[in-house]
């Protein structure tokens, strides 16, 4: 048997993906499963040495397991740890994508993005959101822009492409109003228009 594959098999997948792949339920069941197994194969060996143990009696001088076990022992523990830093790792970085998305998206789960999700994870950006919007609505900061580019701004202006109908006209704080028709391109404040970045409507160019 390869011990270790399919925890390592989840690593891979987050490593080739763009965003993230979809939820591999099977192979999450699969090393849950191999966590059992060895911790069944390691209570049986350690049941096996206290037997023994116990038999030799207290005049012994033995103590622990034989020595010929205790390789065994040692890679069953070994693959178990293994397999939860795996599983562990694989769930934190997809968790952790979230947090980003709920940020960038301003709450909103692009569909094609839900998808790739299981369930519980789409229960978690949900409830996530929730969070995220009390804490953004009350107390003393309640006026800051939450949602906004968390990194400082190379520039204050940027050139914007429409690619969505139907945003109509927005009000600038600097250069007053503005008719977003599709196709359109402006120089507009970045503050201004993120947020419309950020749910695709415009590009940035």
């Amino acid at each position: 048997m390869n011990y270790g594959q399919r925890g390592r098999d989840l690593l891979l997948d987050l490593k080739r993906s763009d965003w993230l792949p979809s939820y591999n339920e099977d192979g999450v069941r699969a090393t849950f499963q191999e966590i059992n197994l060895h911790t069944d194969e390691l209570t049986v060996l350690v049941r096996a040495a206290n037997r023994v143990n116990n038999d030799a009696g207290s005049s012994s001088n033995s103590s622990g397991p034989a020595v010929e076990n205790r390789p065994s022992l040692i890679l069953h523990d070994v693959s178990i740890r293994r397999n939860k830093r795996c599983l562990l790792a694989y769930h934190a970085h997809r968790i952790d994508k979230l947090r980003v998305l709920r940020w960038e998206t301003s709450g909103t789960l692009p569909s094609a993005m839900k998808s790739v999700l299981s369930e519980a994870e789409v229960d978690f950006f949900n409830e996530y959101d929730k969070l995220a919007s009390r804490h953004a609505l009350g107390g003393p900061m309640a006026s800051l822009d939450w949602n906004a580019d968390q990194d400082p701004p190379e520039e204050n202006f940027i050139q914007v492409r429409v690619v969505h109908s139907g945003l109509g006209r927005i009000e600038t704080e600097m250069c007053g109003t503005v008719e977003l028709e599709v196709g359109s391109m402006h120089y507009l404040p970045r503050g201004d228009v993120e947020h419309l970045i950020r749910s695709g409507a415009l590009v940035q160019l």
